[in-house]
């Protein structure tokens, strides 16, 4: 089997809805819970923030319209939505007041910021109805090459410093808005198209934050817009025997100078793989050390997999929310197995908009305890989505921090290729940065994508009230009998012992996925009693009512934990031998 991003596994199996088994749910027996202390945290945000939503939004349901194919290479997608969002961007600069609804999750979430107190009117409209209340805030129309997939991503970064709202040939006309710029036929490749642009206007682009961005994806143009964004696309191999326009070499050599020129230890938005839209990209593994190398971090939300784009972000940044977690005693230390699950992919603003709320409305949720793995820039970007999550907690469900800090890092690959001189630094901000949202999330537990080195993996155990460590995403071939828990500076380090072939998947794949994980378990069993285990739920696992039967099958001898209860488990067996 190939090697596989994390992310990459499933991408075309169908997303089901949980179905009930009728298996009697698992019941912790729990004591009662303990709120943790509240710590007031200072400091500039990470992801730029939008001011407060205004009482009134305007809202557009983009789902209803008619769909008209972008020409080649392009998929079918409504064109409609390009300009709206940037107008979005544009107008929401000031003070949020216009909602795009790209699907049901946008809907749900807008219908959570009536019920958070956020915004007290929705008002729906058409794109006409819009255009006549908000077109003012344009001052021109950018046209785009439809044979040119780049003059997307260039055509909102001068909508951001211009204000010219980006139009495909077909509906230049459809707008009182003067021409100000026509991409036609100007480049034939698009690194051309980004060369002509970073060299003319790169200077008024902000240095805060950056995105890979998918030309085809809309979503996450009004974010980019509102906080004039700097944007890239490096194509992949796959991309030039289709398409003419792509030039992977010259493409990540421009995307390298771009990110060594930005300061390190900003986010960088979007996605660098294909979903469900244009081209492939250069994809997660190479794409994400690429950013590692030059100290910039990953925010997962664009097209992946099934995880649609995150949308709206120049509303939702402009809320706010304080975050704590219930601690609950563990259960009496056994000759036992004690095991957790613990859930991947959190990382990613798109997971929580729309992927893990379809997880938390099954009828299986809370009857087994996971930790949920959350990219601590979320506080930032989606405060108000995190905030449903947090509220409504059952006693089974444990947030913590994932992939390896402030988001998603290749870390023995981080700031590699910044002077030596400068690394210890770039390094000690991002353990600063990571422990100030560590504080602000309420968290006690770290994941880490990859084996590191142990000198790295110290620089970890300085998060302020940490825990325990869960490593690797997946089993790592460093996993031995015996050494799949260990200790960093006193804290305790969980190795997952199982592989993302032994998926959770579906409940017609439920025989298959339980005894997988319970053979990968057994066999990482170490003969003395107690012992301690982490079992990662590779996050295309989409039918949490599988996991009830992983325990029933394992027997009396495992008990299934909370995964903030491994940790002093394990410290009071230690403490005893």
């Amino acid at each position: 089997m190939r090697e596989l991003g994390r992310r990459n596994f499933l991408k075309d199996m169908l997303y089901t809805g949980a179905a009930a088994y009728g298996l009697s749910p698992i019941t912790l027996l729990l004591a009662a819970p303990e709120r943790a202390e509240s710590i007031e945290i200072s400091g500039e945000p990470v992801c730029p923030k939008s001011s407060r939503p205004a009482r009134s939004l305007w809202a557009v349901r983009l789902n209803q319209l008619d769909t008209v194919s972008f020409d080649q290479p392009f998929q079918n997608r409504p064109e409609e939505a390009l300009p709206l969002a940037c107008l979005q961007g544009l107008v929401n600069r000031k003070q949020p007041q216009i909602f795009l609804v790209f699907d049901r999750f946008d809907e749900t979430w807008l219908n959570w910021l009536c019920e958070r107190g956020d915004v007290d009117e929705i008002r729906w409209a058409n794109p006409e109805e819009l255009y006549e209340r908000f077109l003012p805030a344009g001052t021109g129309v950018v046209i785009t090459d439809p044979n040119l997939p780049g003059s997307i991503n260039v055509a909102t970064m001068l909508a951001a410093i211009h204000g010219w709202l980006p139009v495909t040939p077909r509906l230049m006309t459809a707008f009182n808005l003067r021409t100000s710029i026509d991409l036609r036929g100007r480049w034939k490749k698009n690194i051309d198209a980004y060369r002509w642009f970073y060299s003319n206007y790169g200077s008024q682009l902000s240095n805060r934050a950056c995105a890979y961005l998918d030309p085809a994806v809309h979503e996450l143009r009004d974010y980019f817009v509102e906080f004039k964004v700097p944007l890239i696309w490096v194509s992949g191999p796959d991309d030039t025997k289709r398409s003419l326009t792509a030039s992977p070499a010259e493409e990540e050599e421009f995307a390298r100078d771009l990110f060594l020129k930005l300061p390190p230890n900003i986010p960088c938005l979007g996605w660098m793989d294909h979903g469900q839209c244009g081209e492939y990209g250069i994809g997660e593994d190479p794409g994400v050390t690429l950013l590692s190398q030059y100290a910039k971090f990953e925010v997962c939300s664009g097209w992946d997999g099934w995880g649609r784009p995150v949308s709206n972000l120049s509303v939702h940044s402009g809320t706010s929310a304080t975050f704590s977690q219930r601690v609950y005693p563990p259960p009496p230390l056994e000759k036992k197995v004690y095991f957790t699950f613990t859930r991947t992919d959190g990382d990613g603003p798109n997971f929580w908009r729309h992927v893990y709320r379809d997880l938390w409305d099954q009828p299986a949720h809370g009857t087994v305890p996971i930790g949920w793995q959350l990219g601590p820039t979320a506080h930032d970007l989606i405060p108000d989505i995190l905030d449903y999550f947090y509220r409504h907690a059952t006693q089974n469900d444990v947030f913590i921090n994932s992939l390896t800090g402030i988001d998603y890092i290749h870390e023995n690959h981080y700031a590699e290729k910044l002077l030596p001189s400068d690394r210890e630094s770039v390094w000690n901000q991002y353990i600063e940065i990571s422990s100030r949202y560590f504080r602000l999330l309420d968290l006690s537990l770290l994941t880490t994508f990859q084996e590191m080195r142990p000198e790295l993996l110290d620089r970890f155990t300085r998060l302020p009230r940490l825990q325990g460590i869960f490593a690797n995403y997946n089993r790592s071939e460093q996993t031995t009998i015996g050494d799949e828990t260990f200790e960093v500076n006193g804290i305790p380090v969980f190795r997952t012992v199982v592989k993302d072939e032994m998926i959770l998947a579906t409940r017609a794949g439920c025989e298959h996925a339980v005894q997988s994980v319970v053979r990968d378990v057994q066999r990482f069993t170490p003969r003395r009693q107690p012992a301690f285990l982490e079992v990662s739920l590779n996050n295309w696992a989409v039918d949490l009512s599988v996991l009830t039967e992983i325990p029933r099958v394992l027997g009396p001898d495992y008990v299934l934990v909370r995964p903030d209860q491994l940790p002093p488990l394990y410290k009071q067996w230690k403490s005893s031998t």
